[in-house]
């Protein structure tokens, strides 16, 4: 066996003892999750759930909602018992007594919406803007007056489920039947409000289907807060932090489409950088020109001092820098928009750069291929053209390539003066669900797609130009 068997032989070993660890590693981990999600040892009692619901009913009212506040004082209640559910399920029986908010509401609805009505018209009438407090204010006082002055009772029972979800104490969930039940038909009062899309007032029909103001008026009057009809999740904790992750992917690109943002950031950034390396690619090529005819022949002189001033300038100072003096000082005030600003300072920014890769391209090119070419008749311009440049320019073709992914990452900076590029879509992204992680990951795992498919590109390049010289 040689010693490249050998090797082989060994690698081999390694990967699949690697193999092997990451298996167990995975086995592991699943049984950890498992035992973990076995049934619950917490003990739920009914004391400790009459405790956890006083409190929520506590917290519900809005603050500016009296309606709110009153039912939630008239409302009794009293846990019963507590029994097992599922794994990680507790169930308490509730028994309540409340404000029969349903019954009072579908005896007074039309009234209370007339009322609504004939408010805004008067503000209306008087040159004001009518907004939704100040119809509350006018509503909430018949409301308080009706639930006041008439029996309105009911009583009953209902399920208010507690799951454990591996935080020590039974986290409690209120659904919207539960809620519904307590508070005397609460929900079903809010939903019929929202759905209202005409009255009647004084025998006329009215459609309200466009005036979201005076729904929001009348709703706020049962206005309710630090309430979530969401069901705790109790599910392994593996299973929680991969459901988390999934809600925060379908938060974050799927919802409302976001993913398109980054689509559209994908497409702008391509075409930025790949117009700009072309503009770079034209004032590198006629800038490095200039400063080898000077250095060779020593003509060209101003041309070569406006060639160096330009690459010192532009090598001497920040990118982002550039683009902020380019486009607030030079061209917004003349109307430029922001992509030709940004198009025009990336590629300022790259013809610095490719201008000496060239150059150095051209310097490396032995004199004696100058020297040859003289002596078969072509002039300098001619031995430039057809020796010198198409060598020089296989030798920078793989460093031409690695400016292009280079500049591919610089014009993330572009998003400074509000271009659309694909770092703008991962922060608009931010900007409207709240979440850092997801959006600015997805943002640079794009970029790292990209720029592995260029170095890929450019890898085959150049194992082709060697074989060429070959």
């Amino acid at each position: 066996m040689n010693q490249l068997e050998k090797q082989k032989k060994k690698r081999l070993i390694i990967n699949l003892c690697l193999v092997a660890v990451c298996i167990a590693i995975l086995i592991g981990v699943i049984l950890a999750d498992q035992i973990a999600n076995r049934k619950s040892d917490i003990v739920m009692t009914p004391e400790s759930a009459q405790t956890q619901l006083g409190e929520l009913l506590a917290t519900l009212p809005n603050t500016t909602a009296d309606c709110s506040k009153y039912v939630v004082e008239q409302t009794e209640f009293s846990v019963l018992s507590i029994e097992d559910g599922k794994a990680r399920e507790f169930i308490a029986k509730v028994k309540y007594d409340t404000i029969d908010v349903a019954a009072m509401y579908e005896a007074h609805k039309e009234d209370i919406f007339r009322i609504a009505w004939e408010f805004a018209e008067r503000v209306k009438a008087e040159g004001k803007k009518v907004n939704a407090t100040l119809l509350q204010i006018e509503v909430e006082t018949y409301i308080l007056e009706q639930m006041e002055s008439g029996n309105w009772k009911t009583s009953g029972e209902v399920d208010v489920y507690f799951y454990d979800t591996y935080t020590g104490t039974p986290v409690m969930y209120m659904s919207d039947d539960a809620l519904d039940h307590l508070l005397g038909g609460y929900i079903t009062v809010k939903n019929d409000i929202s759905a209202t899309t005409e009255i009647t007032v004084n025998g006329e029909s009215i459609s309200i289907a466009s005036d979201n103001t005076f729904r929001n008026g009348i709703n706020q009057c049962f206005g309710l807060t630090n309430y979530d009809a969401q069901q705790p999740d109790t599910s392994s904790p593996l299973q929680q932090k991969w459901n988390g992750v999934k809600a925060d992917f379908h938060k974050n690109f799927i919802e409302d489409n976001r993913w398109m943002y980054l689509l559209e950031g994908i497409g702008n950034t391509l075409a930025l950088t790949g117009i700009s390396l072309l503009l770079g690619i034209v004032l590198g090529l006629f800038t490095a020109i200039v400063r080898v005819v000077f250095e060779k022949t020593n003509k060209l002189y101003y041309l070569d001092r406006i060639a160096r001033l330009y690459v010192s300038l532009i090598r001497g100072t920040p990118l982002m820098v550039q683009l902020l003096i380019i486009y607030f000082v030079l061209l917004l005030p003349i109307g430029i928009e922001k992509f030709p600003a940004a198009v025009l300072c990336f590629g300022l920014n790259s013809g610095a750069y490719v201008s000496e890769i060239i150059r150095g391209g051209i310097m490396s090119v032995d004199a004696g291929q100058t020297e040859a070419g003289r002596s078969l008749g072509f002039n300098y311009a001619s031995t430039m053209v057809h020796i010198v440049m198409p060598q020089a320019f296989k030798a920078v073709l793989p460093a031409l390539c690695n400016e292009f992914i280079t500049l591919l990452k610089e014009t993330s900076v572009a998003f400074y003066i509000g271009v659309a590029d694909l770092t703008r879509a991962g922060i608009k992204i931010r900007s409207i669900t709240y979440s850092n992680f997801m959006p600015l990951v997805a943002v640079a795992l794009v970029y790292l797609v990209l720029v592995l498919i260029l170095t890929k590109l450019v890898g085959i390049l150049e194992r082709r130009l060697r074989k060429s010289e070959r």
